[in-house]
């Protein structure tokens, strides 16, 4: 388990090796990239010459969002599976170690039941491409009221349903990305389920819903960071999350709005500190001393 930081919920934007530099500098050992745009640049300028910085830094980079939509008809998806078994190589080769994909929950085709097997379906097919390059699968949930909101059919939105799924689903290459925010919002309670073992969690992201909040209205605009009052239930978390023997990054996820007017050297100190603490109080080391990043050459004007 290692502490991974994704600049985009911050606000924060750069070079690759500005961004490189920051998540390093203040002990992160992974970071999210903009994988589309990493993905594009490996096609035009090729793996080598996309990943170098990420190589020199030796640094663990996050997920890459799936190209394909588990609702869209059979016909349709097969089409988009054949396109990601040529991504899915490229990532892998960049350093990606996982693929993320959130279910909508809502349909305006599909009852429940029936997009809930078309689903299972769909999973466990992209489980079998992930599977030959070496990927796994991080299943996330939209728990907030928004995203069904106008729509026919209700699909899942809970946390239950979305174990459920995955559990349904069976496939060693198909896990949960585990967000706290959607968690709670979806009625997942304080605590895991007893037999959800490490290697069946892919992800885990982390952001304080308001103590305040009505869940019924709940937006995700309302996602902040943890405070002093909240961070140890994070560190229960942490802890059984290290019982388990979960081994993936650990990302905290705000709305960049409740972070908007900090510096990007402040936030991400902030960040650091709010894990180093988690992190403390879970039990866990400390981590290794930063290390240093790669300098990408300015080209001359």
């Amino acid at each position: 388990m290692y502490k991974n930081l994704n600049p985009a919920s911050l606000g924060i934007s750069g070079r690759q090796s500005e961004l490189i530099e920051l998540t390093l500098t203040y002990g992160f050992r992974g970071m999210d990239l903009d994988a589309a745009d990493l993905l594009k640049r490996a096609t035009v300028q090729g793996v080598e010459e996309a990943g170098k910085y990420i190589r020199s830094a030796k640094i663990k980079i996050g997920g890459w969002a799936v190209p394909v939509r588990l609702g869209d008809d059979d016909s349709v998806f097969q089409v988009e599976l054949e396109r990601l078994g040529l991504t899915a190589e490229t990532a892998r080769k960049l350093g990606f170690s996982f693929g993320t994909i959130d279910i909508d929950p809502a349909s305006d085709k599909l009852p429940y039941h029936e997009n809930f097997e078309r689903h299972r379906q769909h999973l466990s097919k992209v489980g079998d491409v992930l599977a030959g390059t070496g990927l796994r699968l991080a299943v996330g949930l939209k728990a907030a009221p928004e995203f069904r909101r106008d729509r026919v059919y209700p699909f899942i939105h809970k946390a239950e349903e979305l174990v459920t799924l995955i559990r349904t689903v069976n496939h060693v290459h198909v896990g949960l990305a585990l967000d706290t925010w959607n968690w709670q919002v979806g009625e997942g309670g304080p605590d895991l389920p007893a037999d959800l073992n490490g290697k069946q969690i892919v992800s885990v992201s982390i952001a304080d819903v308001p103590a305040d909040a009505d869940l019924g209205a709940i937006a995700v605009s309302q996602r902040l960071l943890p405070t002093e009052e909240t961070i140890p239930q994070h560190a229960r978390l942490i802890a059984s999350l290290a019982g388990r023997k979960y081994v993936g990054p650990v990302t905290l996820l705000p709305a960049p709005t409740h972070v908007a007017g900090m510096t990007r050297d402040h936030v991400t100190e902030k960040c650091a500190s709010v894990l180093e603490q988690v992190w403390m109080q879970a039990g866990l080391s400390k981590p290794n001393r930063p290390l240093a990043a790669p300098v990408e050459p300015t080209t001359p004007a």
